[in-house]
């Protein structure tokens, strides 16, 4: 009797639990279908708003695709030697063989292995470059045809996504190499106009790539602007230069693109890149493209408004720039790492094609700090030139500039606004600036030590062969061969590139360090402090 009462009461609890599995399914396609519903409007509205800003973007004059991208670079450059500029840049591409006529050619961009060149020394890769601009005599040629008073040049450009380059910006270290290897050759052999000449035409190299939108090309243009300026260095340091020479380079250094127009335009073309990732299909195969697929309008609808505060950043001077620019890396970083799992979802892929907006903003702070320096430099050369001495005041340059250069102050003022160091020392002036690493920027107090490979200190006086055959006899050639290994491997120097390129004066610890940084013209190996720092010689 028991067991047949059993069976209703089963059947009921087996009825009840399909009644509840059946609304908890009948629920969980109601939630998700309203989710779905939920995502759908907002993907709706943000596709809407998208394709406002867009508009926007369109009707102020900016590009936003591919093709008002190409519009947009021709618009910033001159078509008139694009012809003989793309068949320069051609004899520079990897298929063309350059790179095979390089090889065993110092580079002076990269860190590559080559002998330093010592004032007044004989310099170990005489031969190896003078062969090798002979071989390219005819390319040179070509190249200075092109760049002789050149400015932006536009060049035809295949938009390939986020892997897009121009063609210059491709071989411009390339170009940038040959340039300052013609220049180290000028002074080896004391052609003073030749330096000019060279340097010159690094300068306009860098103004060749002033069109470039985007991030990338901008961050080469840096790049070719930083060859240029180590290269301006290098003969403004020789004291030769007389005062149409020195008119000269600071006219080179007043065609620089000025950082505000050089972030601007860095940020217009990424923008474009950024917006049209979601949809060209270039990106490659794997988890970045699917998650991509993924992304909707609400992606491009946040991606859109943080470019559009990148852009909005003030540029009235360098320090609200770089203080606004912090502000807005941080909020930007807060932001998406804080997002609640929702926002998540919708923008999943919007850090991914944000730029590093710290990094940008310091380079190009940097670039005009070291802009300002140069300048400077100059100014106090020519000072030295037309007075006999150097100036005996931060106010005397100013004075100098402003009534005999027609220099504003800003031109040769610090980041802040604040003087950089001027420090005389006997017969020369040595100047230095900051090391602009992040938003907040100091001068230092004293300029920074000259360049000088630490292996390379307390090194002992060189011996002559003979001496040298006695002093090392065989129980002590294991410890000379090992500290031998220890000095190449620390400065990364082949067998060749050894204590004994080290002129004999220049070797002691005690020696006068600015005789060693104006002794030492090049080397692969410099610290970068010495990038900061000038010492003027009198003019001779």
């Amino acid at each position: 009797m028991s067991s047949k009462s059993e069976r209703p009461s089963k059947r009921r609890w087996l009825g009840c639990l399909q009644k509840a599995v059946i609304g908890l399914f009948v629920i969980a396609i109601g939630i998700v279908a309203s989710l779905l519903i939920v995502v759908a409007i907002r993907q709706s509205g943000a596709k809407t708003q998208v394709a406002e800003m867009k508009q926007a973007i369109r009707d102020a004059g900016m590009p936003i695709d591919p093709d008002s991208l190409e519009t947009y670079r021709q618009e910033l450059a001159s078509d008139e030697q694009t012809e003989s500029w793309v068949d320069v840049i051609r004899q520079f591409r990897p298929d063309s063989g350059y790179r095979d006529r390089v090889a065993g050619v110092p580079r002076v961009d990269v860190t590559a292995a080559c002998q330093p060149l010592w004032a007044g020394e004989p310099w170990g890769e005489r031969d190896t470059v003078r062969r090798f601009l002979e071989e390219t005599g005819t390319l040179r040629d070509d190249l200075a045809e092109v760049l002789d008073g050149a400015g932006p040049i536009h060049t035809p450009m295949t938009y390939a996504g986020v892997d897009t380059i121009p063609p210059a910006a491709d071989v411009a270290r390339e170009i940038a190499s040959i340039l300052a290897l013609t220049h180290l050759e000028a002074i080896d052999r004391g052609d003073i106009n030749a330096c000019v000449q060279a340097v010159g035409q690094l300068f306009a190299l860098e103004s060749t790539l002033q069109g470039e939108p985007m991030v990338f090309p901008q961050l080469i243009r840096l790049g070719v602007f930083n060859v240029a300026l180590e290269e301006l260095r290098r003969v403004v340091q020789l004291g030769q230069l007389n005062a149409d020479q020195i008119d000269n380079l600071l006219a080179n250094l007043d065609r620089v693109l000025p950082w505000d127009k050089a972030f601007q335009r860095a940020m217009i073309g990424e923008r474009v890149v950024a917006v049209t990732v979601f949809e060209d299909g270039t990106l490659p195969d794997g988890i970045t493209r699917k998650m991509l697929g993924m992304a909707g309008p609400r992606d491009q609808l946040e991606t859109l408004r943080w470019y559009e505060r990148f852009l909005a950043l003030p540029t009235d001077d360098p320090v609200t720039f770089l203080r606004a620019a912090a502000e807005t890396n941080a909020d930007m970083e807060s932001t998406l790492e804080s997002a609640n799992l929702w926002r998540r979802v919708e923008t999943m892929t919007t850090g991914m094609t944000l730029p590093a907006l710290r990094a940008i903003a310091v380079t190009v702070i940097r670039t005009e700090e070291n802009i300002r320096l140069a300048r400077l430099a100059l100014v106090c050369q020519r000072f030295e030139i037309d007075r006999g001495r150097w100036p005996s005041s931060y106010d005397e340059v100013l004075a100098f500039a402003k009534d005999e250069m027609d220099l504003s102050r800003d031109a040769i003022i610090g980041i802040g606004p604040l003087p950089f160091g001027v420090k005389p020392d006997g017969t020369r002036l040595v100047l230095w600036g900051r090391r602009i690493e992040g938003f907040n920027v100091e001068l230092p107090d004293e300029p920074p030590e000259s360049y000088w490979p630490d292996a390379w200190r307390g090194l002992p006086p060189k011996q002559d062969d003979d001496d040298a055959d006695l002093a090392v006899n065989e129980s002590d050639q294991l410890g000379f061969d090992s500290e031998m290994d220890m000095f190449d491997s620390s400065m990364g120097l082949d067998a060749a590139d050894d204590a004994s390129t080290v002129p004999d004066e220049l070797r002691d610890p005690d020696v006068d360090p600015l005789d060693r940084h104006l002794r030492l013209i090049f080397h692969r190996d410099r610290p970068s402090d010495s990038f900061y720092k000038w010492v003027l010689q009198p003019s001779k």
